[in-house]
């Protein structure tokens, strides 16, 4: 899915640099590109506060046929778009919530659990397929992906209590993509960190952690300052969706030294 801030296209990269580990946990797993990308580790945990994006990657892992059948069923449609985000409650069947859930980010014109304007073409040279054809591969990657979670551990609480908890141990890899300081990008996230002492919290939690830390971001005074000491790789990349996407430079920090990926590996994605 093109989840908003998901790792799509710089996952492989990422993956390529993280520190030897037998544990890997992520804190926010929003798009869960990075996991998706790298071989299996001994054991691995992902998190994420949203209660909805984890029921979607819980019913993915434990009942793939059954999601893939009734997104595959779903129109691309304005309506079924908007029906999703308004009626979107605990309540609901976890099949029927993850279908939801899939139809928001799949449908959405960035990618996002926010409610924001629906996602579709009118100039053909503007994409390379139709929004059902788009959707279609979505769904057929649900197979593959769904394998890939089979062994992983799901947790859904803040991803400070995640950093304290699974931090103190030295084989862990913390890969951290956090919601983006607020100047940074922009707001589509449903739960955002937008305020310096959030980040500021999350930094001193890092900075404390016995494990492995990788964390992604944009450069900032505030992450540039809290980490200076930390190995740093600069990665030329490209964000947005729906026909915006904007040329950035992704920043990789770590407290291990990463791995050293070619420099064609390093040319903008």
């Amino acid at each position: 899915m093109a989840y908003f801030g998901g790792k799509t296209r710089l996952a492989a990269k990422i993956a390529a640099l993280l520190p030897p580990h037998e544990h890997y946990v992520e804190p926010f797993a929003g798009s869960l590109a990075v996991l998706l990308a790298k071989p299996p580790s001994r054991i691995e945990t992902v998190n994420d506060i949203d209660g909805g994006l984890m029921c979607f990657w819980r019913v993915l892992r434990d009942r793939p046929t059954e999601l893939a059948r009734v997104c595959a069923l779903t129109p691309h449609s304005r309506a079924e778009h908007a029906a999703a985000a308004t009626s979107f409650d605990d309540a609901l069947d976890e099949l029927e919530r993850a279908r939801r859930v899939w139809v928001q980010i799949s449908q959405s014109r960035t990618g996002t659990l926010r409610k924001t304007g629906w996602r579709y073409y009118i100039d053909p040279s503007g994409t390379h397929t139709s929004m059902p054809g788009y959707l279609e591969a979505y769904v057929e990657r649900m197979a593959a992906a769904a394998e890939r979670l089979h062994k992983v551990g799901l947790e859904c609480r803040p991803a400070l209590e995640v950093i304290a908890a699974y931090g103190t141990f030295e084989a862990v890899c913390l890969y951290v993509d956090p919601t983006y300081l607020g100047s940074t990008r922009h707001r589509n996230y449903r739960f955002e960190m937008t305020s310096k002492s959030e980040h500021t919290e999350l930094l001193e939690a890092l900075l404390g952690a016995r494990a492995a830390v990788v964390v992604s971001g944009y450069s900032n005074e505030l992450y540039d300052a809290a980490l200076g000491g930390w190995w740093r790789i600069e990665i030329p990349t490209m964000s947005g969706h729906a026909r915006c996407d904007q040329a950035r430079t992704e920043v990789i920090w770590s407290n291990r030294p990463l791995g050293h990926p070619s420099l064609f590996d390093l040319e903008a994605v």
